[in-house]
């Protein structure tokens, strides 16, 4: 098994996506009304919207690819402070998704583990995040990765609908003012 972790580029832009919105409606397409779920991907994973999301220079898209297939993304914003905690710098790990055929198979690890090296490399304290009260699989995966639950937020799908998610912290050892 071949496991590469590598930065979009704007060059594929069109890739990201594309992945954005199949791991996304994926992942949650049951959570909300199919209407709401596909407004939020237009939106949120817009070519336009994500072309300017690469340009930033405090946001980081990786891809993660098996056997040569890519198989997940990631993106961290470095920089990015959260009211529940008093601790900065903090990066925010907004997004960790595979397609589902890839789960299980320590990719999600491999790219948690890039995102943290990048935000060890810009001084950050620690990582926090959102993630869904009823995705067990992603919970697990996060307390078994050392973050800690700090708060509650409701993540707004749409005007009408707003998922339940726990507001997780994961600090970063060795790394000081």
């Amino acid at each position: 098994m071949h496991l590469q972790v590598l930065p979009f580029d704007l060059a594929e832009v069109e890739i990201l996506a594309q992945l954005s919105r199949n791991t996304f409606i994926e992942s949650h397409g049951h959570s909300a009304d199919k209407k709401d779920i596909m407004a939020y991907a237009d939106l949120n994973f817009s070519i336009k919207k994500l072309r300017a999301d690469l340009q930033d220079s405090r946001i980081f898209f990786n891809k993660v690819y098996m056997n040569d297939q890519i198989a997940g993304y990631s993106k961290l914003i470095i920089n990015e402070p959260n009211a529940l905690t008093p601790i900065t710098p903090l990066a925010k790990f907004e997004r960790l998704y595979l397609l589902k055929e890839y789960y299980g198979l320590g990719l999600g690890e491999k790219l948690l583990n890039r995102n943290i090296e990048i935000a060890r490399i810009h001084k950050q304290k620690g990582l926090w995040l959102y993630v869904w009260t009823k995705n067990d699989k992603a919970l697990r995966f996060y307390q078994k990765s050392n973050f800690k639950s700090i708060g509650e937020y409701n993540f707004k799908i749409s005007e009408q609908h707003s998922n339940p998610n726990f507001v997780m912290l994961k600090i970063l050892l060795g790394i000081s003012d």
